[in-house]
C-alpha cells in the first residue's frame, strides 16, 4: 500500500481520535508505505521502545504512549479488514517483536 493510500484509510477511522493524537499519528506514519498492519505495528512498536527507552517517563510521554497503542490498534482493525484468520500471526509477530525475538 502507498504512503497515500495508508494515509487515507487512517484518515477514514472512525471516530477519528483526537486532534492532538491524530496529528502525532500522522507525524509517526510520515511517509511510511506498506501492509497497513505490519507496517502500523512495527511504527507502534518503534514509539513503544522510544518511550520506554526514555530515562524519566513523565507526563509528556504520555500522547507517544496513547500513540503506540493507537498504531498497534489501527494494526488489529486493519488486519481484521483484510484477513481475520491473519489476527493470531499478528499477534504472535507483535509478542515477537516485544520480547526482542
Amino acid at each position: 500500500m502507498s504512503a497515500d493510500t495508508l494515509a487515507a484509510w487512517l484518515a477514514g477511522r472512525r471516530p477519528a481520535p483526537p486532534p492532538a493524537l491524530d496529528a502525532r499519528i500522522t507525524e509517526v506514519v510520515g511517509d511510511e508505505a506498506g501492509s497497513p498492519p505490519a507496517t502500523l505495528a512495527a511504527l507502534g512498536a518503534r514509539v513503544l521502545d522510544a518511550v520506554a527507552g526514555t530515562p524519566a517517563q513523565t507526563r509528556p510521554y504520555a500522547l507517544d504512549l496513547l500513540t503506540a497503542d493507537a498504531l498497534v490498534t489501527y494494526a488489529f482493525e486493519a488486519q481484521a479488514e483484510s484477513d481475520v484468520r491473519g489476527l493470531t500471526r499478528l499477534a504472535e509477530r507483535i509478542d515477537r517483536q516485544g520480547r526482542g525475538a
